[in-house]
């Protein structure tokens, strides 16, 4: 074994806060939207949103790529269907003000690393090479760095595939060959960790790498997409585990 690839959100990193990160958002956008003269409808505005989030997972599950701040919002803003009177100049500050704070929450309100998660990348990182492989949501990869960097663990890891830099998500191919070109890794010497099966499972088996299930942070949104049969080659709740597991196969 070379090299370990490891998804971001649920895997690496707890999504449970994903509620205040997104309560803030929506908070920030009708703040502003008042600030513009704007007044939606609370029930129609929650429709809305529900929409934006169905065109998001249609264009991750059935595009194989994930949309990013500006596209989903410029979703919600047509779908607003703004009044005419307002200035454009002011509009398009607005709306770039609002797409910034869209990417940049997740530095406001982090999420926490999984339970063991620093202790198991920092010894693994000592044997294996180690990369990120991630679908990115509002938060696009340069932001993720960022919050890699604050907690110290960037330098645990040698390449990214981020979505919006690839332009692909996962289960897509080149999301998990970006990292094994850059590297010069064969796929059978590589391992992939990650929470779903459908991308990071599938994916990564469908290129001859490896791959683990990690069940400790079930997303209560994505429970359908997890398979009671799983391809997964080992499935565990706990990184101490996956440690074990992979130092085994490597005996």
């Amino acid at each position: 074994m070379e090299l370990i690839t490891i998804d971001f959100w649920n895997t690496l990193f707890n999504g449970a806060s994903g509620d205040i990160r997104n309560h803030s958002r929506n908070k920030v956008l009708l703040n502003t939207l008042n600030d513009l003269g704007i007044s939606i409808d609370k029930d129609k505005f929650d429709i809305i949103l529900k929409k934006s989030w169905e065109y998001y997972n249609h264009c991750w599950i059935n595009e194989c790529r994930t949309p990013n701040a500006t596209e989903i919002l410029n979703f919600i803003w047509q779908e607003m269907k703004f009044a005419e009177g307002i200035n454009k100049a002011n509009n398009d500050r607005a709306f770039k003000y609002i797409v910034d704070f869209f990417e940049n929450t997740i530095l406001i309100f982090p999420p926490d690393l999984e339970p063991g998660a620093k202790e198991a990348i920092t010894e693994l990182s000592a044997k294996y090479k180690l990369a990120i492989v991630s679908d990115t949501g509002f938060s696009p990869g340069e932001i993720v760095d960022q919050l890699l960097i604050k907690l110290d663990i960037r330098k645990y890891f040698s390449a990214f595939s981020y979505s919006d830099q690839t332009g692909v998500a996962k289960p897509h191919p080149k999301a998990f060959l970006t990292i094994l070109e850059k590297l010069n890794v064969k796929p059978e010497n590589a391992i992939h960790i990650g929470d779903i099966d459908r991308t990071d499972i599938d994916g990564a088996k469908a290129i001859g790498m490896k791959a683990i299930r990690y069940d400790g942070n079930i997303d209560k949104n994505l429970i359908d997409l997890r398979y009671n049969k799983s391809n997964a080659d080992f499935i565990t709740s706990s990184w101490n585990e996956i440690v074990e597991y992979i130092e085994k196969q490597c005996c």
